[in-house]
């Protein structure tokens, strides 16, 4: 089979550029809201009315000390919030390891990739129910997704990209489809 034209090369690269900004674009929200720390995750998911007593929260705006009352997240809201990412982070990845997998990259770094994406999909999905429903405790588990998917994300990115433009891409050209 021919090398990967070069139309071909630019359009996964533009893809997976692409790819690499959303994901990116999606940390900082959820850095945002989270900061990545159990205890914000947990007051965005499970709120803190009942965690207030003498700690009270407070926040300066421009209209003066605001009091810091979040309410917990409904089902409803959390399903809202969920369905969508229950279908898209599938999606992204599967294509995303088709792609890698046309890279003609080891078979035992393929499959510990894939066993991670699902693995980190599996805790990032269900998150935000079990901190929600069971415990707090689950908070390290989303958080940990991030870091899981985080790093597919870089290997789904950069080995592409390197295979593709690399001079090993044209002795590997029959993997390229």
């Amino acid at each position: 089979m021919p090398a990967l034209s070069i139309s071909k090369r630019i359009f996964i690269t533009f893809f997976l550029i692409m790819i690499g900004v959303a994901f990116c674009v999606s940390c900082l929200k959820s850095y945002e809201i989270t900061r990545f720390s159990p205890a914000q995750t947990i007051r965005h998911y499970s709120g803190n009315e009942e965690r207030f007593n003498d700690a009270t929260e407070y926040e300066y705006t421009g209209e003066g000390l605001q009091e810091n009352l979040f309410d917990s997240m409904s089902y409803t809201e959390i399903i809202g919030f969920m369905h969508v990412h229950a279908f898209m982070i599938p999606l992204i990845i599967f294509v995303l390891s088709r792609i890698l997998s046309m890279t003609g990259t080891g078979e035992g770094v393929r499959i510990t990739v894939y066993v991670s994406a699902f693995i980190g999909t599996i805790m990032n999905l269900s998150g935000p129910y079990l901190i929600r429903y069971t415990s707090e405790i689950f908070t390290i588990s989303l958080i940990a997704s991030y870091i899981i998917l985080g790093s597919c994300f870089i290997t789904f990115i950069s080995l592409p990209l390197y295979k593709m433009w690399s001079r090993a891409a044209v002795e590997e050209a029959d993997y390229w489809l």
